[in-house]
């Protein structure tokens, strides 16, 4: 999913709440907020020797353990934080959009979007864990070492 699709999908439903399903029927706890936007510009080179180059948008999810639950974090409060966030630099729309969440036993990981689902009262957002992979071997090269 591209960022701007996220923020389009966002926009289309204010004051639905936003829940992010990290694995099947294991949701991100009530209490997360966004607490960081990152533009991440990503130069590689694979085992084959070819460069890559390209931009992701990290929105990182965070779970303050302390603190309990107050209201549902809503599609408008993601868009208050990413207006704040567009006001100090302007977040690239057209990259990949991944979520950084870990939390207690859950190591960091980086989530890309599988799914959304709109729901009555919600947007859920059904996250994975992308697999590593070997570039020159995903595109059928055997040039790898």
């Amino acid at each position: 999913m591209k960022t701007k699709e996220f923020i389009s999908l966002l926009k289309a439903h204010p004051s639905k709440k936003v829940v992010f399903e990290y694995q099947e029927n294991k949701f991100v706890p009530e209490t997360y907020h966004i607490t960081e936007i990152k533009n991440s510009h990503v130069t590689s080179v694979d085992c084959g020797g070819f460069m890559h180059d390209f931009n992701e948008t990290i929105v990182q999810l965070w779970v303050n353990e302390g603190e309990a639950f107050k209201e549902d974090f809503t599609a408008e409060k993601a868009l208050k934080i990413i207006d704040i966030v567009n006001s100090k630099y302007t977040i690239n729309t057209e990259a990949d959009v991944f979520f950084e969440y870990g939390y207690i036993d859950i190591p960091t990981s980086s989530y890309k979007v599988k799914k959304v689902h709109i729901r009555k009262g919600e947007i859920l957002v059904k996250l994975y864990v992308p697999a590593t992979v070997c570039k020159p071997s995903e595109a059928g090269m055997s040039i790898c070492c």
